[in-house]
């Protein structure tokens, strides 16, 4: 895959490892433990993006005041992404689903402008397979978490180790943290499910 990551924005060869060795510590941290810290990095980039946003509306209001609007559209960037992520995530597969059909019906369409016509009986299709994933994605959605986020820090894993010029060894390292980190993140799943209180009262009792 190194061949890929010449997409990757130019890093000077000084810093290159450094930034190897952060990749595979993040990736790593995603493959096992993804279902546990994806709200925060969620929340990391909500706020990112307010303060961004707050940064660009306020830069002609003064430095003081420029540095407020970015610290308040931190802040609820921040607990907006935090509070609506599987929401918004679940939106995003959908509308992804949503094209996805309409391009197998042989469709070219960008997207929102398909809401600016008629619905055919394309679109009505493209919209129940929409709602469809939508649903899936919100009932199956933890499940999905841990395969998404063990898919990106395997890919962290192999960028970094690509770092250090490992070749094959990279991805194949890459490959077995991202299927290790899955079933770590799945077995961890499965003891958070509560128990049934069906299956609780089917246990023997225990004699005194």
């Amino acid at each position: 895959m190194a061949n890929y990551y010449s997409l990757v924005p130019h890093i000077p060869s000084s810093i290159f490892p450094y930034v190897g060795i952060i990749a595979i510590v993040i990736g790593l941290l995603l493959a096992f433990f993804g279902d546990t810290i994806w709200k925060y990095l969620m929340s990391l980039m909500g706020a990112l993006l307010g303060a961004s946003l707050g940064f660009a509306f306020a830069f002609h209001y003064g430095l003081i005041v420029t540095l407020l609007v970015a610290f308040l559209g931190a802040v609820i960037g921040g607990f907006l992404f935090y509070y609506i992520a599987e929401a918004g995530i679940a939106l995003f597969l959908a509308y992804f689903a949503f094209i996805l059909t309409l391009y197998a019906f042989g469709q070219k369409t960008s997207g929102l402008s398909t809401f600016n016509h008629n619905f055919g009986i394309d679109e009505v299709i493209a919209a129940i397979v929409a709602l469809a994933v939508f649903i899936v994605s919100i009932l199956y959605f933890k499940d999905l978490v841990a395969i998404f986020t063990s898919l990106a820090g395997g890919i962290l894993v192999d960028y970094g180790l690509t770092s250090f010029h490992l070749g094959i060894i990279a991805t194949a390292v890459a490959i077995v943290v991202f299927i290790l980190g899955m079933i770590y993140q799945f077995v961890r799943l499965n003891r958070k499910k509560p128990v049934s209180k069906a299956a609780v009262n089917q246990q023997p009792a225990v004699r005194q």
